[in-house]
């Protein structure tokens, strides 16, 4: 690993005092309902000076603290703390956390290609939800060549990575432009469209007897070739078009079923779970710009009722696409009240997770997109992105990601250590993507 120091931790806070009637930000229940964690991200900016200036990243470093406690005017939720007893955010201007880090070593390095787990290196620690936690962490991180890394760690209680871009991108704007006229208001509304209920309780983590496996995260590469290929081999034997995000998942998540099987000798029941973004898709009028936890998850289940059950990619397609669909169609459908709407979107699918996998009878597999969300385009002023990643995770999903340019997709899977060699010599994944 490469030798990462920090050299500063601050707060940030916004530059305005929040006023005092937005102090008291209520939860949605979807923000209610999440599981308390954290998801990191990270972009990496090449240095575009081959002869780089110290002076320049000090230059870099004062532009990015200065439009961050800037754009938190806007997004001033972030820089409060969540009070659990109460289901608020108290947004009392307490700041984010703000690390600043030096490198030795080179960022190409870093781009050619390193495990997951030495990317932790260059996003902020993970805490534990507390009503002293900060809601979002940065970390700056610069190297000898000049290039940069911005690792952001978001708390998933009070919003999805809609928002999370969302706010990316204003931060990006404002510290490119110096002002903030061009920047999409963030409108904090999910808790009045969508109030606290009382007795809605957050997602629990399925237990069961045995110790929780150690979890690994591998990136698989999946070029535009590899992708065209595999839509023409599947597309005369599967039900109608599907979508690439489709096939992705299909493709993965019956490599993890098969890589169980191997493992164990027979076949586990496997539940898919796919978060929904529900912004333009329901009957409720949600703005755009609406930040919070806005989405629901759709569920597709493979039952291990026959042992001799093989199914094939073309299934596994047809059986996703079929249950992305239909829960689209479902959601656009006019509802009578909020309390049709809740039971939907939260209780069933709530109830169904717990019901059926909280005694480890089966596998819980989550699938997150993360395309289409021009995180390529995230220019702070010194030019584009050559890369956008996660880092390690230690739990087990799964995030489908552009690559840049649109080419292809990458997707990194968090899975049992022992199933992993398993899923990676699983013909479509060996012979469909590559690792760097």
């Amino acid at each position: 690993m490469m030798d990462v120091q920090i050299t500063c931790k601050k707060l940030i806070k916004p530059s305005v005092p929040t006023p005092t009637h937005l102090q008291n930000m209520r939860l949605s229940f979807m923000d209610q309902y999440i599981y308390p964690t954290t998801v990191p991200v990270i972009f990496y900016y090449l240095s575009a000076d081959i002869n780089h200036h110290p002076a320049q990243t000090v230059e870099r470093q004062n532009r990015l603290e200065k439009s961050l406690s800037e754009i938190l005017n806007l997004y001033y939720p972030l820089a409060g703390r969540y009070i659990k007893e109460k289901l608020i955010v108290d947004c009392n201007d307490k700041g984010i956390e703000y690390v600043e880090a030096l490198v030795d070593g080179q960022l190409s390095q870093i781009l050619r290609g390193v495990d997951a787990k030495e990317l932790n290196q260059f996003v902020p620690d993970e805490v534990e939800e507390s009503a002293t936690s900060p809601l979002l962490a940065i970390q700056v991180s610069i190297f000898n060549c000049g290039g940069l890394t911005i690792g952001l760690r978001f708390s998933h209680r009070i919003m999805d990575a809609f928002t999370l871009f969302l706010f990316v991108h204003g931060w990006a704007k404002t510290c490119k432009v110096g002002i903030m006229n061009e920047v999409i208001s963030p409108n904090f509304g999910s808790g009045i469209l969508f109030p606290t209920r009382d007795h809605v309780s957050e997602q629990k983590v399925p237990t069961s007897s045995k110790t929780r496996p150690k979890v690994v995260t591998k990136r698989f590469v999946f070029d535009a070739k590899a992708i065209l290929k595999l839509k023409a081999d599947q597309a005369l034997s599967c039900c109608g078009q599907f979508s690439v995000v489709e096939l992705m998942i299909a493709l993965i998540w019956r490599a993890q079923i098969n890589a169980v099987r191997a493992r164990y000798g027979r076949l586990r029941t496997s539940l898919l779970l796919v978060p929904m973004n529900l912004r333009g898709k329901t009957f409720e009028k949600i703005p755009e710009n609406c930040c919070g936890n806005l989405f629901t998850l759709i569920t597709g289940r493979f039952l291990a009722d026959d042992e001799s059950k093989i199914m094939g990619l073309n299934d596994f397609i047809n059986l996703v696409k079929g249950t992305i669909r239909k829960s689209m169609v479902e959601y656009a459908k006019p509802m009578k009240d909020e309390d049709e709407f809740f039971t939907k979107v939260i209780s069933n699918p709530g109830r169904e997770i717990i019901e059926e996998f909280t005694n480890g009878n089966g596998d819980r597999r989550p699938f997150t997109s993360w395309r289409n969300l021009d995180m390529y385009e995230v220019d702070f002023g010194w030019g584009k992105p050559a890369w956008v990643s996660v880092a390690e995770r230690p739990y087990n999903g799964v995030f489908l990601m552009d690559r840049k340019g649109g080419d292809g997709i990458e997707a990194w899977v968090a899975m049992d250590e022992q199933e992993m060699p398993f899923f990676q010599q699983d013909p479509h994944i060996a012979n469909f993507s590559s690792t760097n």
